[in-house]
């Protein structure tokens, strides 16, 4: 005899039923429970007879459920008194109508607090929430290089491509392991300007690992990336759509890439936006750089197999990772490997920052329902002698109850409807403001996950305000309730107290939105006036990349005419009006560049694999004059520092400070061992000493940097940096002139402010402070109207009472000074709670914090006084009022 499966006392669904059930007249209820409690029971057992999973039951349960509902309304229709539900609403809305004060002070709140939650959680959904638009995502990873002692200044997050190729024949977790970089390239057409893509260099089987398949065209075939290929790409949607005009007969033509004829081959989905931001992808070419092993310059990512976990496939990768590290010590020394969910490594960056916004929009709305709330209690306090009445003429309380639910249930309905449009509005705002960083932006809109949150929100709030009244209702009954209501000088304690733990509640949650937005400004105030090494005002730049198919950087010439372009722009720019000074820099001040390795010439013997790295930003003569870089000791690179001469370099405060402590840099040497191109120098003397360039960003600490001759380093990449009074603007066309005066074909990007880019270093900081210190500020304006509410109730309430203590001849500063005490006994109470709750969540804001504690005190106490000062202010006209009660006529109403 088989053992029956074991089913939940309460299967999915029943929760509904048993709220249903009170549709049901009470004469058959119980009946119509049971019965519906054992079909979703019987179904229960069916699924697991089955074997069911147990989402699929609960599906089926739910969809159960709905046949509950209809079968509610039908026994209500024909067994039970007609729907009230009509007359409520009416009733509901006569009653409102004369008090179109409070029906616009709760519509708005509710709009603004829900709608404004309603379009941070579109930004939640859309950047966190949704899957990639990628099939099989669940199983999509990236991998990652990872320290095996921390040092991310030595270990890099990406890959070699003979790594590459070890991991991906080493490993057995992986249906497939792809590999990509991102690069430019310049297409040129006849009928427009030439013009910048990124592309993607893939190995053959990227669009595959992901599940792409091409809506044009086919996919990359092995032998696309075999050397010596036909030179073939896969466009993206977007840039068949927009550049081509979706022209269907695109596969099989040739464009010009870097001047090189090549065969567009497909046209991959819009999805592939989705993880790769490149207008096109081409197969890796095999290079020097890409069989070099210590290059690592690869994202790598892969397809896991079917019942794969990411923590088996990771212990794999790490066994491979710690196999290469011992047979490659010179160049994969400290370096293990990690794996991470696509989206999570998509998204990371911007996930802290989204979630504390979004913790802090739900703290607002918080505040906001707890201010309704004591809204709520206050008129239900003043209706209490007409709900009496009601009650003393034969309603019941399930009919005050329903009067009280329809009253919500109309206000939050318009609360709900405005709500949408402000979550529109306000996520059109936010989109607007946001970072450029702000990953799957386009992603983000009003859908229906969006709306039913807004949904669920409203409802809460809903049940919320109209089940307040209902419990508020006093517990004396009616006769209890006329008795009191027709004195207006006593109320009890009990009600006194649910208001005052609301105000306290809600200075609480300001209390913890005003730190967490002081904490951030503050962080921003210390990045907008830290130290400054550059001078940005007056200085633009603008990108110039050099086709590698007609400038060689690398080969006998030692990038001849690479230099020769560069020499002849310098010149012709230089020219230009309102110039005062040119020169080229790889990247521009603000960017992180990449880093090598190096050996200091008579320092200590370092093992193969561990030498030091520091960052490598080859210079034209000029650089650091044009960005005010001060020049501490030595020289500058000049002309004469060039290939065939001997290697110089300038380095940085760091770089000097680490090797060479307490004496001059000047005339110390490093050897890199071999040349990155043949005739290179390997020797390079230090000439001169540079103060710390931001290349980390404004206000961190910089990395130690070497800073080499172009000559000597002859980049095809390189930033045109300039310093003018003119406006970036006006110098475009004239620059863009000078550039196609050389070569025609380059493309010309828009000239930049050095200022601006600041500006955009500064974006993600600068959106979250404004963001967290409006909700701040509108937290405490809240705290300030909930804490004046309950002080002029309990005023209005001791009319009599202090009327009769000033007849006996108390003092008015007395009076008014209690007053404002009661006041700061709440506000005592909320940021009391409020600093413990923000001292305990310190670590999830210190993530977004630079050089400033989470638990910094002097925010802290900035706080705790600007608390008092609103107390304060709010308690004044409470207490104003109050000392100006005339004994006589006080004593005459009572």
């Amino acid at each position: 005899m088989s053992t029956p499966p074991r089913v939940p006392r309460d299967p999915p669904g029943s929760a509904l039923v048993r709220l249903l059930s009170w549709l049901v007249p009470h004469d058959c209820r119980e009946e119509w429970l049971a019965e519906w409690h054992g079909e979703l029971f019987a179904t229960a057992q069916q699924g697991a007879l089955r074997q069911e999973a147990t989402t699929v039951t609960a599906l089926r349960s739910w969809r159960r459920t709905l046949g509950a509902t209809t079968d509610a309304l039908w026994m209500r229709h024909h067994h039970g008194e007609p729907l009230v539900l009509g007359t409520d609403l009416r009733q509901a809305a006569r009653s409102l109508r004369h008090r179109p004060g409070f029906v616009a002070v709760v519509v708005l709140t509710l709009a603004l607090g829900i709608g404004g939650t309603t379009a941070v959680f579109s930004v939640v959904n859309g950047v966190l929430l949704r899957p990639l638009p990628i099939p099989h995502v669940k199983r999509l990873v990236a991998l990652e290089g990872q320290p095996t002692d921390g040092d991310v200044e030595k270990v890099n997050r990406w890959t070699s491509y003979p790594d590459y190729v070890d991991l991906r024949d080493r490993t057995r977790s992986f249906d497939q392991l792809a590999a990509r970089r991102s690069w430019q390239v310049t297409l040129t057409t006849r009928d427009a300007e030439p013009a910048r893509l990124n592309v993607s260099y893939t190995t053959a089987n990227f669009a595959s690992a992901l599940g792409l398949v091409p809506v044009l065209g086919r996919n990359f075939r092995m032998a696309d990336a075999e050397p010596g290929a036909p030179a073939v790409a896969l466009l993206s949607e977007q840039l068949w759509r927009g550049r081509f005009q979706s022209d269907r007969g695109i596969v099989g033509q040739r464009v010009l890439l870097d001047g090189v004829p090549t065969e567009v081959v497909g046209v991959l989905p819009g999805a592939l936006r989705a993880i790769d931001d490149g207008d096109l992808v081409q197969p890796i070419a095999r290079g020097p750089m890409e069989d070099a092993r210590g290059a690592h310059r690869l994202t790598v990512v892969g397809q896991l197999r079917e019942g794969v976990t990411i923590g088996q496939a990771e212990g794999e990768v790490r066994l491979v990772a710690r196999q290469l590290e011992q047979q490659y010590p010179e160049n994969n020394s400290k370096r293990s490997a990690r794996l991470l969910p696509m989206q999570e490594q998509l998204v990371g960056p911007a996930e802290t920052s989204i979630l504390v916004l979004f913790g802090a929009i739900v703290l607002l709305l918080l505040i906001a329902c707890t201010n309704l709330a004591a809204l709520f209690i206050t008129r239900a306090a003043s209706r209490e002698r007409e709900m009496a009445v009601r009650e003393a003429l034969g309603a019941n309380r399930t009919q005050l109850a329903r009067q009280w639910a329809a009253e919500s249930f109309l206000l939050t309905t318009a609360g709900a409807v405005s709500g949408v449009i402000v979550a529109w509005l306000g996520m059109h705002a936010l989109l607007s403001a946001a970072p450029a960083s702000l990953p799957r932006a386009s992603e983000i809109g009003l859908d229906l996950p969006v709306l039913l949150f807004l949904a669920v929100v409203s409802c809460a709030a809903g049940l919320l305000f109209g089940i307040l009244p209902a419990i508020q209702r006093r517990r004396d009954g009616a006769f209890g309730a006329l008795r009191s209501s027709g004195r207006s000088s006593t109320e009890g304690r009990r009600k006194r107290g649910i208001r005052s733990a609301l105000v306290v509640a809600e200075v609480a949650l300001a209390t913890v939105l005003a730190i967490g937005s002081a904490l951030l400004v503050k962080n921003l105030y210390r990045m907008q006036h830290a130290p400054l090494s550059i001078q940005p005002d007056a200085v633009y730049t603008t990108q110039i990349q050099l086709p590698t198919t007609r400038y060689a950087q690398a080969g006998p010439d030692g990038g001849t005419r690479t230099l020769e372009f560069y020499r002849r722009l310098r010149d012709e720019v230089a020219a230009i009006p309102g110039i005062h000074s040119v020169a080229f820099a790889y990247q521009h001040p603000l960017s992180e560049g990449w880093t090598s390795s190096y050996h200091v010439t008579g320092g200590d013997v370092v093992a193969a694999g561990l030498e030091p790295e520091a960052r490598i930003r080859p210079v034209t003569p000029g650089y650091f004059g044009a960005i005010g870089l001060k020049l501490l000791e030595g020289r500058d690179v000049t002309d004469r520092d060039r290939i065939g001469m001997p290697g110089v370099m300038v380095v940085n405060q760091s770089f000097a400070r680490r090797h060479f402590p307490g004496k001059s840099a000047v005339g110390q040497a490093i050897d890199r061992g071999s040349p990155w191109w043949p005739g290179q120098p390997t020797h390079f003397e230090i000439v001169g000493v540079v103060a710390d360039e931001p290349f980390l960003g404004i206000g961190r600490p910089a990395d130690p940097a070497m800073y080499f001759p172009h000559a000597q380093f002859p980049f095809n990449e390189m930033w045109l940096v300039v310093t003018s009074e003119r406006s970036a603007a006006s110098l475009y066309p004239d620059i863009r002139s000078r550039i196609w005066r050389i070569d025609p074909l380059l493309p010309v990007d828009p000239i930049v402010s050095l200022r601006g880019l600041m500006g955009d270093a500064v974006a993600e900081p600068t959106f979250n402070a404004a963001l967290l210190t409006l909700f701040a500020m509108t937290a405490l304006l809240l705290a300030a109207i909930g804490i004046y509410g309950v002080l002029s109730y309990t005023v209005s309430q001791r009319t009599a009472e202090i009327g009769l203590r000033m007849a006996l001849g108390a003092d008015r500063d007395l009076v008014r000074r209690q007053v404002v005490g009661q006041g700061l006994v709440l506000v005592g109470g909320g940021a009391v709670a409020g600093l413990a709750g923000a001292w305990a969540l310190a670590r999830v804001l210190e993530s977004l914090l630079l050089g400033v504690s989470g638990r910094d005190p002097l925010s802290f106490a900035i706080v705790a006084v600007l608390l008092v000062g609103v107390a304060v202010v709010a308690a004044w006209i409470p207490a104003h009022r109050a000392s100006r009660i005339e004994p006589v006529v006080a004593l005459r109403s009572e």
